[in-house]
């Protein structure tokens, strides 16, 4: 079994590779070379997702510069990898969704077959949802109006919903620009059609480059494969196998230079960090720590969980909570203040920081 000290330097080189370590510019590329690199970005809460993007860069990219990411089309929101919200850049959307969807489609089957989703109207719908949008990109309430209009009867919320996963899963539309605070989908152009084993191969290099060194069971956690697919993968991609306290790991060429040690960061909820097999994986955090801290901002020292934090959007500021399984030294508290000032730059706001338990509803 890995050490305490096995896994805080492993984790420190997950960091640099997930690029938490020494901050970069991203090759130049912003925002979306961050999502590049990471290969997605779990996405489903937009504020904090926003964040786990743009504290990737040197000077953390504006909420508002994530968004007119999204409104150019440089990054898409959309269902890959899991049957939840995920960013990625075009160019990875097709090998992606070819090699995820099939499984994405079967995972949802247990919530459809129950409520009577019928699947033959499919074609139909999707031919009525592309009209509409090659006028440009709308809301998925405008779109359900479309569709009712074409029925003589609404469609519910849920059906809707199902309807335009099925749409994001067949590469007919992803994210569009927000509206105010409405999302909207776009038409997507014809996609290149890929083999599904060299679409498995293409994944399995986009994770292990934004997340090693990792095992191949977090490859498959992370696009839904069979352990036995993501081992396969692993080897024909060409990737580096290590063997490290125990543990076969893998990076797409050498160990990646540490982060600096004492590295503190402010991670969003569901960062890409944590998005690996969690079951497998040695634990990152001391026993007694709160489950509920991992449905919140997660505060990270050299990689492993030390805390949580919370934020409340105010008019002029944003107050940041932050909850801590011990006395912190003035060198990670000094930091934790570094990190919060970086946040404040993201929102816009002025922040105002506190320790005490993390906030209900306000997640990191």
């Amino acid at each position: 079994m890995p050490t305490m000290s096995d896994v805080r330097s492993i984790q420190r080189a997950r960091l640099a590779s997930a690029g938490l370590g020494a901050l970069r510019s991203a090759d130049g590329a912003g925002v979306p070379g961050v999502v590049a690199r990471l290969g997605a970005v779990q996405s489903q809460e937009l504020h904090s997702s926003a964040w786990g993007v743009a504290q990737r860069l040197t000077r953390p990219a504006t909420l508002a510069e994530v968004q007119a990411a999204l409104a150019d089309g440089t990054i898409l929101r959309t269902h890959v990898l899991r049957p939840t919200w995920h960013y990625v850049v075009p160019e990875d959307l097709a090998p992606l969704m070819a090699a995820t969807a099939p499984r994405v489609r079967r995972a949802m089957l247990s919530a459809e077959k129950p409520r009577g989703f019928d699947h033959s109207l499919l074609a139909r719908r999707h031919a009525v949802v592309a009209g509409a949008l090659a006028q440009g990109p709308l809301t998925r309430k405008e779109l359900g109006a479309v569709l009712a209009e074409s029925e003589g009867a609404p469609l519910d919320t849920w059906h809707l919903g199902q309807v335009m996963m099925h749409a994001e899963l067949d590469l007919l539309v992803a994210s569009g620009p927000m509206r105010g605070k409405q999302a909207t989908y776009r038409l997507l152009p014809e996609q290149r059609a890929w083999d599904e084993e060299e679409a498995v191969a293409h994944l399995a290099r986009a994770y292990v480059r934004g997340h090693g060194p990792c095992r191949a069971e977090d490859v498959a956690w992370w696009g839904t494969l069979t352990k036995t697919v993501a081992r396969r993968a692993v080897v024909d991609a060409g990737l580096t196998r290590h063997e490290l306290a125990g543990l076969t790991l893998w990076t797409d060429g050498d160990l990646p230079e540490p982060a600096p040690e004492g590295t503190v960061r402010l991670l969003s909820v569901f960062d890409e960090l944590f998005c690996h097999d969690f079951k497998g994986w040695p634990a990152l955090r001391r026993d007694g720590v709160p489950s509920r801290w991992l449905y919140a901002g997660i505060v990270t020292v050299d990689g492993m969980i030390e805390g949580a934090w919370s934020r409340a959007l105010k008019a002029q500021t944003v107050e940041i909570t932050v909850e801590l399984n011990e006395e912190p030294s003035r060198p990670v508290w000094a930091a934790i203040e570094a990190e919060a000032a970086r946040y404040g730059e993201f929102c816009g706001l002025d922040p105002v920081l506190t320790r005490g338990p993390v906030g209900k509803g306000t997640i990191g």
